[in-house]
């Protein structure tokens, strides 16, 4: 009987995960989300702590520190529901009470890209995965994103619908806002604040002012003094973080608001906040920015400078590779061929435009 080390293990149990064992170790994201979507398949419906709990309590003995392990687990657990690997769904008694939230396994699909890439989801029932060895091969992961590029002359869409995944929309798939223009969406929310009532008190109350440049988002956020006009703002609470707001002021008082999220919304307050703000920019005539430079290997980095609704960063996370960077707030790496349909998507859901 041989002995095998913990690098040994490490090494194995990658390769079974269908992942490059000489790039990847169990400590990776990569290799985190794959146990995550393996232990799903035998284990769903389940609650979440199952989940994460099924996929770190074995490697104890193999990590220096299990606790960091399972605050990434249960970290890459969550971008796999925000990405569509996994389906989180409340359980409903038969009062029409809430009983907390079940794990399902989404069903093995696809989201196909202009330029011929399929963004992969879904979890295989019964087998490590929902495709051939051949096409397993050429899966490119990125922490908890899979991806599979055309061959030269291949249908990638049709091979991959012949083998019995489903073909998903992007807006099936991102759940994200109808195009709309900034005059459209601004006006949305001023008739809001048109309906709202007075409210001529609301302390410790901070403004994103629109008249700051727009590449710098720290220095956008101001205290309220005599400034007049409509503002997304954010406002204290006696616990917890600050919530977020659309508030009317004259002369530095405020005359009513609208709290964000607003009713029956399906997004964060800061998600609805930040793609506001971003049509105030556009409707100001001072849109926000991104910046695109050329890198090697026909790739194109991609930089923006204040914060976007969480719709948009999982479409980046999913089609780019996130890098550091000096200068703006984030960035992604794509290829050139991915380039053109994210620039669009830019100016059309985010009324962003590219510096000179």
């Amino acid at each position: 009987m041989k002995r095998l080390s913990a690098t040994d293990v490490h090494a194995r149990k990658v390769a079974e995960l269908g992942l490059d064992s000489a790039a990847l170790d169990l400590t990776s994201t990569e290799a985190i989300a794959a146990a995550l979507r393996r232990a799903a398949s035998f284990l769903c419906p389940c609650a979440t702590a199952t989940l994460v709990r099924d996929v770190v309590r074995p490697l104890r003995g193999l990590v220096d520190d299990l606790g960091e392990i399972k605050d990434l687990a249960e970290e890459t657990l969550e971008a796999l529901i925000a990405h569509g690997d996994i389906v989180e769904q409340h359980e409903i008694t038969v009062e029409g009470h809430g009983k907390g939230a079940l794990l399902y396994a989404a069903p093995p699909s696809f989201v196909a890209r202009q330029s011929g890439t399929a963004i992969l989801l879904g979890i295989a029932s019964d087998q490590l995965s929902a495709l051939p060895d051949d096409f397993e091969a050429r899966i490119e992961y990125v922490n908890h994103v899979r991806r599979l590029s055309p061959l030269p002359n291949e249908d990638l869409h049709t091979e991959l619908v012949q083998l019995g995944l489903i073909d998903l929309s992007y807006e099936a798939w991102l759940n994200s806002p109808q195009l709309e223009t900034a005059a459209q969406h601004l006006s949305k929310f001023n008739r809001l604040l048109d309906a709202a009532p007075p409210s001529y008190d609301i302390p410790g109350l901070s403004l994103l002012d629109f008249e700051r440049p727009t590449r710098y988002y720290p220095g956008r956020w101001v205290d309220v003094r005599s400034q007049t006009g409509r503002f997304t703002a954010r406002r204290r609470q006696a616990y917890g973080a600050d919530l977020w707001c659309y508030v009317e002021l004259r002369d530095g008082q405020p005359q009513r608001f609208v709290e964000l999220p607003t009713p029956g919304s399906r997004w964060r307050g800061c998600d609805e906040a930040w793609r506001l703000q971003l049509a105030i920019d556009a409707c100001q005539g001072e849109p926000q920015r991104f910046r695109s430079r050329s890198l090697p290997r026909q790739s194109v980095v991609l930089e923006v400078f204040s914060p976007l609704p969480m719709w948009a960063r999982r479409r980046w996370d999913a089609v780019g590779d996130p890098v550091p960077c000096s200068g703006c707030l984030f960035a992604y790496r794509l290829l050139e061929s991915e380039v053109q349909e994210e620039l669009l998507f830019a100016r059309e859901a985010l009324w962003l435009e590219g510096l000179a």
